[in-house]
């Protein structure tokens, strides 16, 4: 039940990455055209995944009771811009790599079509460039959502506060050699109407939110080899809110408005071998490490709007819709003591 409550998009892009990635072809070129290249197919990967950590925290403004609890399955769909499918080269960013044709910048990122990627080439400027290597960038994968799902509690404080957690130890897949996944998080809610005189008799909900979270995931690229390459992602993320909520009989409407601080790191370990045509006496050359960067490109403000019912006195069921440089869709089932 662990491999599966948490992050379906790992595994599914778990197996992508050891089909996609393979640098050799691109060795030939310095390691700043490896960083450019690298980053433009992979970053749009990491950004979905940290921004898929910040749904589903809350469906709610309410502050549960003291020692009142809630344990909740969270399964969501992030969609992925289109924006985000295609990386336009800049040939002016690379140093010794060229496109083959210069009108054809447009390549997949690893969202992005199944179609063959850009073609690019090394010219050997000791031979007075000619062309001594030619290869095109990795093809997507035709995957433009990002599933995700979690396991997560609640539990009312005093003071009105509320305090959130979701952990995933660490474990892999059974479907994908090498992967593995781990997750933890903490969230907590204070009700903002005991500051106003008579709040509480106020015909609604409102509180402040704030979340922390942590992912850690990695993909051996040749399972069972022995050698180390490997693709690994490391993502925090901030979530802060403002929540509303309404409750009307067995139904709660409620919305969040805030702004999300995420980080993603990726690295692309291990040691790689190619051939280098500039160096005639040893061509054959070995590279360690060629890929590391850092991307913080889905922070920002975000918002969500959503509905929960409650049955059966401890059921519930929560549907929302997050906005902002990614939408999202996430579902809540859930028993909760004292909605």
């Amino acid at each position: 039940m662990k491999k599966l409550s948490l992050l379906l998009a790992i595994f599914i892009f778990g197996s992508a990455l050891q089909a996609q990635i393979n640098p050799s072809n691109a060795i030939a070129g310095t390691a700043a055209d490896i960083q450019y290249l690298g980053k433009g197919y992979l970053s749009p990967f990491a950004d979905a995944l940290s921004y898929s950590t910040t749904n589903g925290w809350y469906n709610t403004a309410k502050v549960r009771k003291t020692f009142r609890f809630e344990v909740s399955l969270i399964p969501s769909i992030s969609m992925v811009p289109s924006e985000m499918k295609t990386f336009t080269i800049d040939e002016n960013r690379l140093q010794q790599l060229e496109l083959v044709n210069p009108n054809d910048n447009v390549t997949p990122t690893v969202f992005g079509s199944e179609s063959a990627g850009v073609a690019l080439r090394y010219s050997n400027p000791a031979l007075g460039g000619l062309v001594s290597s030619q290869f095109n960038m990795p093809s997507g994968i035709g995957i433009g959502v990002i599933p995700m799902a979690g396991i997560q509690a609640g539990l009312g404080l005093p003071f009105d506060f509320e305090l959130k957690g979701r952990f995933l130890p660490s474990s892999g897949a059974t479907f994908i050699d090498g992967s593995n996944v781990s997750q933890w998080g903490l969230a907590l809610k204070h009700d903002l109407l005991r500051y106003l005189p008579k709040g509480k008799l106020l015909p609604f909900s409102f509180s402040a939110f704030v979340a922390y979270s942590s992912l850690s995931y990695s993909q051996e690229l040749e399972p069972g080899s022995g050698n180390d390459k490997e693709v690994t992602l490391d993502v925090n993320s901030l979530v802060t809110r403002l929540l509303v909520s309404k409750k009307l009989l067995f139904l709660t409407l409620y919305a969040g408005a805030g702004y999300n601080i995420n980080n993603a790191d990726v690295n692309l370990l291990g040691t790689y071998e190619y051939i280098d045509p500039t160096n005639i006496l040893n061509p054959e050359q070995q590279l360690k490490d060629p890929l590391s960067f850092s991307s913080n490109e889905s922070s920002g403000f975000a918002g969500n709007v959503g509905i929960r019912v409650k049955f059966l006195l401890v059921g519930l069921v929560s549907a929302d819709y997050t906005f902002g440089d990614f939408n999202a869709l996430t579902l809540n089932l859930g028993l909760s003591w004292d909605l």
